[in-house]
Parts: structure tokens; sequence; C-alpha cells
């Protein structure tokens, strides 16, 4: 019998423990080829602490989709004072970084691994792909006005694409997606 002390950890510590521990699965796997049983026990947790917590694996995996959807701005590069074809590769560099780091758990993320999406699921990759046109404008130095956003709202789901390709079929290196990626997000912004 294993007497160690179990450590009680607050409902806030003991929902990050769960979510890390499912990001983790979902780091390599789609969504189908994890069970409850083994969401809980990669977390240490029964599987009542899931429910309770999260309320279902479906809203479990919500959860992991939007952490994953969102990239550590903190370890941006420094852009300030740079041409902005240069910003427009650096940050994009950036991005292909954390598609990488992030595995299948961002292709999830990226909805490319829902084949019938969802309201709930489209809600989170819009608004990923929203994000990603608002952080592109930013780091480019741009306005975020009505006409540049929709412009490269396409560019993040065509950037997507491009990281599938490199990532699952490895049909493209990731040069060729950092190339074909900074100069879409340029020609949306109407620089060339």
């Amino acid at each position: 019998m294993d007497h160690t002390p179990r450590t009680r950890l607050s409902p806030d510590a003991r929902r990050q423990q769960i979510l890390d521990a499912a990001a983790e699965l979902y780091r390599d796997r789609r969504y189908d080829d994890v069970s409850l049983e083994e969401l809980a026990a990669a977390a240490g947790v029964a599987r009542g602490l899931l429910h309770h917590y999260f309320g279902s694996k479906r809203e479990l995996f919500l959860a992991v989709m939007t952490a994953s959807a969102r990239l550590p701005l903190e370890q941006l590069p420094d852009l300030a004072g740079r041409p902005i074809a240069e910003r427009a590769t650096l940050t994009m560099s950036w991005i292909l970084d954390g598609a990488q780091a992030y595995g299948q758990s961002w292709v999830n993320a990226s909805g490319a691994e829902q084949r019938n999406l969802d309201n709930d699921v489209q809600a989170l990759v819009d608004a990923a792909d929203d994000r990603a046109a608002r952080f592109m404008l930013d780091a480019l130095g741009l306005p975020d006005d009505a006409g540049l956003r929709p412009r490269l709202r396409p560019v993040a789901a065509f950037t997507k694409a491009l990281c599938r390709e490199w990532l699952q079929r490895q049909t493209l290196t990731r040069e060729d997606v950092l190339e074909l990626s900074t100069a879409a997000v340029l020609r949306a912004v109407r620089v060339t």
C-alpha cells in the first residue's frame, strides 16, 4: 500500500494539471485517438474530475485547442526599427517555430482535423484567424483597420494549410512554408 501523502491542489492548479496532461496527449494524437481513460490516467485523476472541471471530453479538447492557438508573445523577436519585409519574415518564422513546438495539438487548433466543424470549433478557428490577423498587423507596424484585417484572415488559413503540408505530410520544408507564407502576408498588405 502506498502511504505517500497526496498533495491537495487548488481548483485552478488541478484544472491546469488536467489541461497540461491533455495538451501533451493531443500534441501527437487526434481527438478520436485519445480516450477519457487515457486523459484521466495522464492527469493522475479519476474520470469524474475530468467531468467536474471540463464537463466532457469535447469541452476539455476545446480548452486545449484554445490554449494551443495562442503562441507565447514574450518569445517574439524584437521587431523595432526593422523594414516591413524583415518584420514579416521574423514574425512568420516565430509562428512556424510555435507550430512545430505544439505539433498535432496546433494542427487540431487550426481546425484541420475536424472534417465537420461544429459551431464551437469553427468559432475557435475563426477567432484564432482574427487574432492572427490583428497580431500580424501589429507586428508589421500597420494600423488595424477594416481594409487590412480581412485581407490577412485568409492568409492565416493558408499558413495553417502550408504547415500541415510541412508537419504532417512532409511535402514542404520549413523554408518553403516561410517563403510562401511571408510572400502571402506582404501581398495581403500590399507590400511587394
